[in-house]
């Protein structure tokens, strides 16, 4: 028996009627929830938990690193899955050029979110500040450096000016005090940066894993289940994300926020918002909300930006979903309830599969030793 549902409230009601109805019958669940899921295997028994976000998460990595690439399995090794003559062969992942040194300098000088830039330029605005009023006191009021760094820090934090100052030159008068009414700028633009960090839903960072990468990355546009899935598979497989969706309370924003991926709230199709994701630099953009033309119009204004971006678009979820080959111009469509459909009545029917592989309009279902089964059910149309 298959319980389906995209809420994990139903399946896990109805796996315990069933159970409580039945001790034997084996059970195929969908819940998305890693802790849900394994509680229930413990408790009843005798059922298979998956979900759709479970099954079709390596069917969207694979295009996204490569264009022959039909799926990746993840862990502790991940490897890609690729089609050849009717045959499922592991294949490497494809090597992705570290230009760390280079994201790390975009991200600084060029930081996506604007706490994080008025916290930085502050900082450095502030630091150069004390270091040009140490010399120059050393310099040309004779102290020694320990007095004037001490001098330079009392009007930095507006404590105390340095005496020595009133009996200094007219012009370095001059030139402190126009330090001073800049350093009240810089202190101005790190304070209020600071305290924004502080109090507000910080969802990218300056640097680090939640920093939104510059180059060799992938946007995930849509952090539903499955987008939040595509994500966590891309870095086990060692590339940068950043995702993108135009919730700011959704569920997994915070589940995202808590594993350190970058999240930006936004339209996906806004072209502004791409171009400051450096589309250009990416490897692939994966439009995979539950909103088929929401997928389409996302995949349009990426390719006006980057025409040779490689688009992986989630589609089945309405009508025009159906007809997922008129979409195939736009990039690598996957048709989800299709593939899910066909993963689920697999265990359904008893077979072992771990995950499903597709091919063209076919897909395999591929157990864990490699086995594979064909299905003859299409999964695009």
């Amino acid at each position: 028996m298959a319980v389906v549902s995209r809420d994990d409230a139903w399946p896990l009601r109805a796996a315990l009627l069933v159970r409580h109805i039945d001790a034997d019958v084996p059970i195929v669940a969908t819940i998305f929830d890693p802790a849900t899921g394994r509680e229930l295997e413990q408790t009843i028994g005798n059922i298979a938990i998956t979900s759709l976000a479970d099954i079709v998460g390596p069917t969207l990595a694979g295009p996204c690193l490569g264009d022959d690439l039909a799926a990746v399995l993840g862990g502790d090794h991940p490897t890609g899955l690729r089609c050849n003559g009717g045959e499922v062969e592991l294949a490497p992942l494809p090597e992705v050029r570290a230009r760390r040194a280079r994201a790390l300098v975009t991200a600084v000088l060029k930081p996506f979110d604007r706490s994080a830039g008025l916290v930085f330029f502050g900082a450095v605005g502030l630091a150069l500040i004390l270091v040009a009023e140490t010399i120059g006191a050393a310099l040309v009021l004779d102290q020694a450096l320990v007095d004037s760094f001490y001098g330079a820090v009392k009007t930095l934090v507006t404590v105390d000016p340095n005496p020595d100052v009133q009996d200094g030159p007219k012009w370095f008068k001059v030139v402190i005090s126009l330090s001073m009414i800049v350093a009240l700028l810089f202190a101005a633009a790190f304070t209020g940066g600071l305290v924004e960090r502080l109090i507000g839903r910080n969802l990218t960072g300056l640097m680090g894993r939640n920093a939104v990468p510059r180059s060799d990355h992938v946007v995930v546009v849509g952090l539903g289940q499955v987008g939040l899935r595509l994500c966590i598979l891309l870095r086990e497989c060692g590339i940068s994300v950043v995702a993108l969706d135009d919730q700011p309370d959704g569920e997994n924003v915070g589940h995202a926020r808590q594993l350190g991926i970058p999240v930006v709230i936004g339209r996906g199709a806004d072209p502004s918002l791409l171009r400051r994701l450096s589309l250009d630099r990416a490897i692939a953009l994966a439009a995979v909300t539950a909103d088929d033309l929401e997928n389409i119009k996302v995949a349009l204004a990426a390719r006006a930006e980057s025409g040779d971006l490689r688009i992986v678009l989630r589609a089945g979820s309405n009508a025009i979903g159906g007809e997922t080959k008129s979409l195939e111009r736009l990039g690598h469509v996957r048709d989800v309830h299709r593939i899910g459909a066909v993963y689920i009545a697999g265990l359904t029917l008893g077979t072992a599969a771990a995950h499903v592989v597709v091919e063209g309009d076919t897909a395999h279902l591929r157990d864990a030793d490699g086995a594979l089964s064909r299905c003859e059910y299409p999964v695009a149309g």
